[in-house]
C-alpha cells in the first residue's frame, strides 16, 4: 500500500459545512465511480483497489465513491483541511462474491495513477536516471569519449512501432532487437507508448522500462557509463522491454513506438 505523504493544514473559514464536498469535487452522497470521475481514472482506481484486496479487476463489480467526512465545526466556524496533492478518497468495493470492502486511496504528495484524471504509464530507461551519475573524481575526469572509428562501426537500433501481445500475468521481458555501441558507450535509449494508458492492460505502478543488456558481457544490464567503462571497438547489446502485468483483457496488446538505441 502506498504510504500517504500528504501535508495536512487546518484552516478556519466561515463557510457552510456543505461547502467542503464542493471544494474538492467529491460527491455529496455515495456515488458510482463513473458519476464522479472519468472512465480512465475509474479503471486506474479499479486496478488499485483490486491489488489492495489481492484480486483482479475482473472480480470488481462495483466501485462507489464516498463523500468526504463532514468538516468539524468549532464555535460556528468550519474547519477546512488542505492537502498537498489532494485529499484521500474512500471507496466501497463490491466483489463478484458479493462482499463489500472499504479502501482508501491516499492521494497526497505525488499522486499515483489512481488519483489522477489523466492516468498514464511511465516509460523509462537508464538514460532517465543514473547513467551519468558518478563520483566527484569520475565527474572531474570527464565522461569516456568515443573514438571516430568506433562511431563509424556502430549500428543503432531503430524501431518505428512494436505491438506486444499480452496473454498472461506476471513479468514480461520482451527482446526488441540488437545494436552496436561505439566503445560501449550508450548515447540514447528512448521509446514512447502509443497509448499513454492502454485500457486492456493493468501494469502496477505504471512501470515500463527499456533495459540495454551487453551481449559481450553475459547479458548484464548497462546501468552507468563510469561503471560499465570504455570498450575497444563496438559492443553488442540487446534492448529488452521489461514490465509486470497484474491483469489484462483478452486480445490485449502493449504498443510501443519510436524506439531508439545508439
Amino acid at each position: 500500500m502506498r504510504p500517504s505523504i500528504a501535508l495536512l493544514v487546518a484552516l478556519v473559514v466561515s463557510l457552510p459545512v456543505a461547502g467542503c464536498s464542493q471544494l474538492f469535487g467529491s460527491p455529496a452522497a455515495p456515488a458510482a465511480c463513473s458519476q464522479v470521475f472519468n472512465v480512465v481514472r475509474c479503471q486506474a482506481m479499479t486496478d488499485y483497489v483490486a491489488r489492495e484486496l489481492g484480486t483482479t479487476r475482473k472480480q470488481v463489480t462495483g466501485l462507489v465513491v464516498l463523500p468526504e467526512p463532514t468538516p468539524e465545526v468549532i464555535d460556528g466556524q468550519t474547519i477546512l483541511r488542505t492537502y498537498s496533492g489532494g485529499p484521500p478518497v474512500d471507496v466501497d468495493v463490491t466483489l463478484r462474491d458479493g462482499s463489500v470492502h472499504r479502501v482508501t486511496l491516499h492521494c497526497g504528495g505525488i499522486p499515483g495513477n489512481e488519483c489522477r484524471d489523466d492516468p498514464r504509464l511511465e516509460p523509462s530507461s537508464v538514460m532517465q536516471g543514473g547513467y551519468d551519475d558518478g563520483t566527484e573524481a569520475q565527474l572531474l575526469a570527464g565522461r569516456p569519449t568515443i573514438a571516430p572509428d568506433a562511431l563509424a562501426d556502430a549500428t543503432p537500433l531503430l524501431v518505428t512501432r512494436l505491438d506486444i501481445p499480452v496473454d498472461h500475468t506476471g513479468r514480461y521481458e520482451v527482446p526488441i532487437g540488437e545494436a552496436r555501441l561505439p566503445n560501449g558507450i550508450l548515447r540514447a535509449a528512448d521509446f514512447a507508448l502509443v497509448e499513454p494508458w492502454p485500457t486492456g492492460v493493468s501494469i502496477p505502478d505504471g512501470g515500463v522500462r527499456l533495459e540495454i543488456r551487453s551481449l559481450d558481457d553475459g547479458g548484464t544490464p548497462i546501468t552507468n557509463v563510469y561503471e560499465h567503462g570504455w570498450r575497444p571497438g563496438t559492443e553488442r547489446v540487446r534492448a529488452v522491454l521489461v514490465f509486470d502485468v497484474a491483469d489484462f483483457d483478452a486480445g490485449a496488446t502493449l504498443a510501443v513506438k519510436d524506439i531508439v538505441v545508439r
